[in-house]
């Protein structure tokens, strides 16, 4: 055995018309997949497919987020067929992710927020690295190459066809001050939309008992 019950992937679980449905991730160590489970019996399974882990069920699918890899689930919702309403699964009580989802139920904007963190740590390390690199480059010699001389080739002149284009206005400096920045605010932007669509979500989907 690769894992003990400790390193299993969380199941995640809900009560649907009187029929128990799980989706049950495989363990990394064994394989990249996932399985939907009805009452105790498998109904359907798939590679996963990051966010796009579609699960088709008897008159609903179930929409996982799970790593590209596999492994474990994010994750996940049931849809019933021609509805417009998804129930959140529950994860597995105990587990970690159970613990995440109650924190991210009580704390929702906060929960969301962390998209916005995450790109301001990739602007702030993309500077600390950035920097950190600027200040080794004096202490790393460089080698010398002697590059023989190559010969000259002289090439014959070619007329180009001259073409009158209107002279476009120049941008605001403004303008270019925002595009020359765009590295350090479009990755905060970014997480600024996803966690706005997160709050969003959380509004839409049902939890079991509604």
């Amino acid at each position: 055995m690769y894992g003990t019950v400790a390193d299993m992937p969380a199941s995640f679980s809900v009560e649907y018309e009187g029929r128990t449905v799980e989706v049950i991730p495989d363990p990394l160590w064994e394989r990249d997949r996932v399985r939907l489970v009805v009452d105790g019996e498998t109904v359907a399974e798939r590679k996963a497919n990051g966010k796009r882990t579609v699960l088709e069920g008897d008159g609903f699918e179930v929409r996982a987020v799970m790593p590209l890899w596999g492994g474990s689930v994010t994750r996940a919702s049931l849809v019933p067929a021609g509805e417009d309403v998804e129930y959140e699964l529950d994860p597995e009580p105990g587990t970690r992710a159970a613990k995440l989802a109650a924190w991210g139920r009580e704390h929702p904007k906060l929960y969301a927020s962390r998209y916005v963190l995450t790109g301001a740590a990739q602007v702030a390390l993309a500077i600390i690295g950035f920097a950190f690199v600027l200040k080794l480059l004096p202490a790393i010699p460089l080698p010398s190459i002697d590059v023989p001389d190559l010969p000259r080739i002289d090439l014959p002149d070619v007329p180009l066809p001259s073409i009158d284009l209107p002279d476009l206005p120049e941008l605001p400096g403004w303008v270019r001050a925002v595009l020359d920045s765009k590295p350090y605010w479009l990755p905060i932007v970014i997480g600024l939309v996803l966690a706005l669509r997160e709050v969003d979500r959380r509004k839409k989907v049902k939890r079991p008992s509604d």
